[in-house]
């Protein structure tokens, strides 16, 4: 006797089961469940994708007591960051911890090292063990392969009654609470502008960051703006830690800046370091400047201009937001976090 595939609607259309999409992907039942259930059970990528592409072609919806399962508070929520032991990173899940906790929530705080393989089981991790929402802190990792098969994962806990929510720059459609990554490069850059420099180094971030793009966008605005241009040999790529910025600070020296920005604090102060030991004053012979302020950037070697991110409030607003999601109020309107300059002493006009 041949079993019966699917189940009939209300209007005679005859609904996909989970053994439908398992013929069709060539899997067993036990397999595909795995794959759309967002296990942590190692399953291959291209049984993954075969999988997924059989349950998208066949219109699969998880049944109903997968649906309630999935939607019974776990009163947990997962937060993604790239590298909690970064003080920027800290800062904001501390802000998210004291919302969440104030709400009888728990935290589950995962760093992926910005791997593409390890963030995606992470976020199947989290699916797997029923947190109530994720939190992506990070920028995405600008990976086509990452932001499809991350979109796959996200999308089916949605669907379950799982709440999404970004704060930083990211290619996943979900409520979003960031601040102004461009603004903020441009209001920084045009401060060393208004100091009368022209010949402003850039330390970028890593080039697999979304993040990374957007605010050197804001650094080249700034530039063009101005009719100066963009000179590649003021521009080189840093990775956000403060070795990372004292070499990218060496080889801008070649190109003799009398400014550098950098991406991130971290790189900010890796530069000051660098600068310092091969005895160039800061910010005498170059003025360095940051971005997100850092606690302690304002106590450096010497003390950090910088955009100031209010990380730990972030973190807590974006902690109350989440809590809001979950209980079915979104807000009328995101807010939006304004880029704000601090002026400390690692900047001054060029010298003569």
């Amino acid at each position: 006797m041949s079993h019966a595939t699917g189940v009939v609607g209300e209007e005679g259309v005859k609904i996909p089961s989970l053994r439908d999409v398992a013929r069709a992907a060539g899997v067993s039942v036990s397999t595909a469940s795995r794959v759309l259930s967002g296990s942590s059970h190692p399953v291959s990528e291209p049984t993954r994708r075969r999988v997924l592409e059989a349950a998208e072609r066949l219109g699969f919806e998880p049944n109903r007591l997968a649906r309630a399962l999935a939607t019974a508070r776990s009163r947990t929520i997962g937060v993604v960051v790239h590298d909690v032991s970064d003080p920027y990173y800290a800062e904001i899940v501390r802000g998210l911890e004291d919302a969440a906790g104030s709400r009888d929530h728990a935290l589950f705080v995962s760093s992926s090292d910005r791997d593409v393989d390890k963030e995606l089981a992470v976020l199947r991790a989290f699916v797997a063990n029923q947190v109530d929402a994720i939190v992506l802190v990070a920028s995405a990792i600008d990976d086509p392969r990452y932001l499809a098969e991350a979109s796959a994962i996200l999308d089916r806990f949605r669907a379950l009654g799982g709440v999404v929510m970004t704060m930083s720059e990211h290619g996943y459609a979900a409520p979003r609470l960031g601040y102004e990554n461009r603004a903020g490069t441009r209001l920084v850059v045009t401060h060393l502008l208004d100091l009368g420099h022209r010949r402003i180094g850039y330390i970028a971030g890593p080039p697999d960051l979304l993040v990374t793009r957007v605010r050197q966008r804001g650094y080249e605005e700034a530039m063009t703006e101005l009719g100066l241009g963009v000179d590649p040999e003021l521009v080189v790529t840093g990775d956000f830690t403060i070795e990372g910025g004292a070499r990218a600070a060496e080889r801008l020296l070649r190109a003799e800046p009398t400014a550098i920005v950098a991406a991130n604090d971290m790189m900010a102060i890796g530069a000051i370091r660098h600068l310092l030991d091969v005895g160039k004053r800061v910010p005498g012979d170059v003025s360095v400047a940051g971005f997100d302020d850092i606690e302690f950037a304002a106590y450096a070697a010497v003390p950090l201009t910088t955009v100031h991110v209010p990380l730990g409030e972030l973190g807590q607003l974006g902690g109350r937001l989440v809590l809001d999601l979950l209980d079915g109020n979104p807000p009328e309107e995101w807010p939006r976090i304004d880029a704000r300059l601090v002026v400390r002493e690692s900047t001054s006009a060029p010298p003569t």
